[in-house]
């Protein structure tokens, strides 16, 4: 990729909104880039003649909207459209766009379903635990009870999604959900361990006398628990409160390094959440 980019085109007034990733784009070469590091994700239906009409019309790139506004709607669409962005456009070596391609290619192979648990994963695999959550429950509904392992794992992940947004209790229920679809010893184990996080001390023991099998797996968890709490210990976050704890005596600055501290973690989960417009 050079590293210098020639723009073509207007930046929009008026961004082109991508509602399954809730983001906007303002010019050609980000819907460029946008194609370059999703188009594997998305599928012919991206192609569209609202697309078309806004590259026309916001960014004044007549003769590009009006090949975008013929291949909406028709076969390959999306792979069309790739092809427009790497003769016209650019930004990228051909050799990284031809990959591209052949990746779009492997991807339509995949069933709807498989596609759209990539989506999914991705999500996940970025932080974007709602996005995630919104794009397993619409797998689920879109999968039968035949495709047991598929919809397996579709519930082990939506406890991992819930987990990570603290919530414990659904998180126990998913991963429970998992086992019973199709009984595998890591949705167990996981079952376990959101339990342990989301019940108290003695109601979480209760649970595992009244589940004697569930003994070897309860100490599992202890172990996966012990792991966590040793790589915690050694992590910049722990060394930033222990330097803080002696700031404590200073007043201000302690409390203005626990607010910027705090302000951070408030945005990671805010994009966490994040699903609207």
């Amino acid at each position: 990729m050079s590293d210098l980019i020639l723009c073509i085109g207007e930046y929009a007034k008026n961004p082109y909104f991508v509602p399954d990733d809730c983001i906007d784009l303002f010019s050609i070469e980000e819907l460029c880039y946008y194609l370059f590091t999703n188009a594997y994700l998305l599928d012919d239906r991206f192609v569209s003649k609202e697309l078309a009409e806004w590259i026309t019309d916001e960014l004044e790139l007549e003769e590009i909207g009006k090949q975008v506004h013929r291949m909406a709607g028709r076969p390959d669409a999306l792979s069309k459209l790739v092809i427009l962005m790497r003769d016209d456009i650019g930004l990228y070596d051909a050799s990284e766009w031809d990959e591209l391609l052949s990746e779009i290619g492997r991807n339509n192979k995949l069933s709807l379903e498989e596609r759209r648990k990539v989506r999914a994963d991705s999500f996940l695999n970025d932080g974007k635990y709602m996005l995630a959550i919104d794009e397993y429950l619409m797998l689920l509904n879109e999968t039968g009870p035949a495709q047991v392992k598929l919809r397996a794992k579709v519930y082990h992940n939506l406890g991992i999604c819930s987990v990570r947004l603290f919530m414990f209790e659904r998180a126990a229920g998913y991963f429970e959900k998992a086992y019973n679809t199709y009984a595998n010893t890591e949705s167990y184990v996981s079952m376990l361990g959101a339990k342990k996080m989301s019940l108290s001390s003695e109601e979480y023991l209760a649970y595992l006398s009244e589940h004697k099998d569930s003994y070897e797996d309860s100490l599992e968890v202890e172990r996966k628990l012990e792991t966590l709490k040793l790589g915690w210990s050694s992590r910049p976050t722990r060394y930033y409160i222990n330097e803080l704890k002696d700031m404590k005596q200073q007043g201000k600055a302690y409390y203005d390094g626990i607010g910027a501290m705090t302000g951070r973690i408030k945005d990671d989960y805010r994009n966490c959440v994040y699903r609207n417009k």
